[in-house]
């Protein structure tokens, strides 16, 4: 007996997208509001929005009163180059970002602790990119960060920032296989050396032992390297679902389109011109068959490999490509009964701290805001991009550890510690690997599939959240043009900084100039490793 539901007349759309995360949600947006009815298929039953979805609330009692605050997988920043996602927040939502005051750097060696804001200095007006950290060096406290023999390192930082200017690894597919982040730090000193490997941590969400070289090249042009005013942070004002998740489903469900929770795509089918998407529902026993002229792919990249890989029709040329693998993290929050007294809304523990950034809630959303004004308490969010065995300790290990460590960066909430909180992220973020001929694009080697995503390659130097809104709009506009519509402009970042721009000229003339010889040196390498 056939396993599968029998087709019904709603089981034909003109798209089918398969993930309800942001990349999803925003293709389906813009699809609907061009007045192509997508379908979109959600595995998860409860809280579409991939790593952004939301969760049930914590709820614990203080003082006599039941306090309870909607969770969800941490807090997210907009940059400066977030050009495409802000597009889409003022197309489909009324939510106001929240801009950041400023970012500390708060570095532990031993028992000594020092900070520093850096966010301000760096983006100030002063020094031109890619030059603007020296800019940290006129802050008074930062000084108390470095060492006199970190100076040494200057050599070291110069060719890095050089190399950063003169390289763009996404626009020119180049992944360098193999180098790792600690190329980068050559001739660096310990300190400087654990400093930047926190600032890599927390852009790129992932355990230093998991960077690659071209991902933190990439990392460091599209957040600050090439100007100053791409390192500017501003935050949601609320939890991701309420902000921007829901008001996306609002705008699909009110324009035509739907979003379908607890449906798995299983396997895609070729039928004719157009595809089935075969899918399973926990709830209901058998498939159900999703039969759609244009198919988009807006799924992570495990689970793009496991569908692909068990789809006869696409198996052969999924074979063939390289699919990047992903990290998990630890979000931890913790009450307290005491505010901090100084200090910014955010920023980053470098050095021999476990924790890597942290976020005080009740600065940013007006839930949390409320129990700051109730209590005089405060509410830190901090992230964990540990290494496996790190994440392996049972949550309660781990949030001793962090209120250890949130007490040694501020004192005066010894004592303090009312309630915390575990919230651990699955194995779902990328590992950022830059995309080469081998990665999946928005147009893909299937006629009628489009895929979009923060791993999908696409003619864009973004990353993460703008990058997967960026190849949703992307993946929307080429169903767009195949029905003969208008589509959306694509927005780009500003440009570098012109000094940026003239040394990125002097690294590519150089390099120019030095191709026929390291031609030359892999040529002979290479002879020389067939004679023996």
């Amino acid at each position: 007996m056939d396993s599968e539901a029998a087709p019904a007349l709603d089981d034909r759309f003109p798209v089918v997208i398969i993930g309800g995360g942001l990349a999803g949600l925003t293709a389906a947006a813009h699809l609907a509001a061009r007045g192509v009815m997508p379908v979109v298929l959600e595995a998860d039953s409860r809280w579409p929005g991939g790593r952004l979805s939301g969760g049930d609330p914590e709820t614990f009692e203080f003082q006599g009163k039941i306090w309870s605050f909607v969770l969800d997988h941490g807090v997210h920043a907009l940059w400066g180059g977030y050009v495409n996602l802000r597009a889409t927040l003022e197309r489909f939502t009324q939510t106001t970002l929240i801009p950041s005051s400023g970012e500390e750097w708060i570095n532990r060696w031993g028992k000594h602790v020092r900070r520093a804001e850096a966010g301000q200095a760096v983006r100030s007006r002063w020094i031109p990119a890619p030059f603007h950290y020296v800019q940290l060096l006129m802050r008074p406290r930062f000084w108390r960060t470095i060492m006199p023999w970190d100076f040494l390192s200057l050599p070291g930082f110069l060719f890095s920032i050089l190399w950063t200017a003169g390289f763009d690894p996404i626009r020119e597919q180049s992944s360098l296989s193999g180098l790792n982040m600690k190329e980068y730090f050559r001739g660096w000193t310990p300190n400087l050396r654990a400093t930047f490997t926190g600032l890599a941590q927390n852009l790129l969400a992932a355990p230093a032992e998991a960077i690659s070289l071209t991902g933190l090249i990439a990392a460091l042009r599209f957040y600050t390297v090439l100007r100053r005013d791409t390192w500017n942070p501003r935050f949601f004002p609320g939890n991701s679902h309420d902000t921007l998740i829901q008001p996306l489903i609002d705008a699909i469900v009110r324009d035509g389109g739907s979003v379908l929770r607890g449906k798995t795509a299983v396997e895609l089918r070729r039928e004719g011109t157009g595809w089935q998407v075969i899918t399973e529902d926990a709830s209901v026993p058998g498939r159900r068959r999703f039969r759609a002229g244009h198919v988009i792919l807006a799924v992570n990249s495990l689970a793009a490999e496991r569908l692909l890989m068990s789809s006869p029709a696409t198996q052969p040329d999924a074979a063939r490509l390289k699919f990047p693998g992903a990290v998990r993290s630890v979000v931890v929050r913790i009450w307290f009964s005491k505010s901090p007294k100084t200090g910014c809304d955010s920023g980053m523990f470098t050095g021999d701290f476990m924790l890597d950034n942290f976020f005080w809630l009740d600065r940013l959303y007006a839930e949390f805001r409320a129990w700051r004004e109730n209590t005089g308490g405060s509410v830190i969010e901090t992230h964990i991009y540990g290494s496996e065995s790190l994440l392996e300790q049972p949550d309660h290990n781990l949030l001793i550890l962090s209120v250890d460590e949130v007490q040694r960066a501020f004192p005066e909430l010894r004592g303090a510690f009312v309630h915390g909180s575990i919230r651990r992220n699955s194995r779902t973020h990328t590992r950022l690997e830059v995309p080469t001929w081998r990665s999946l694009f928005v147009e893909t080697p299937w006629p009628g599939i489009s895929a979009c995503g923060d791993w999908i390659g696409f003619e864009t130097p973004s990353l993460w959240m703008e990058r997967a809104a960026t190849t949703g709009v992307a993946a929307a506009n080429r169903i767009l043009n195949d029905r003969g519509g208008p589509v959306y402009e694509i927005a780009v970042p500003p440009p570098p900084e012109i000094t940026v721009r003239v040394l990125a000229a002097l690294v590519g003339l150089v390099r120019l100039l030095l191709r026929p010889a390291i031609s030359g040196m892999r040529r002979l390498k290479r002879a020389t490793s067939a004679i023996a």
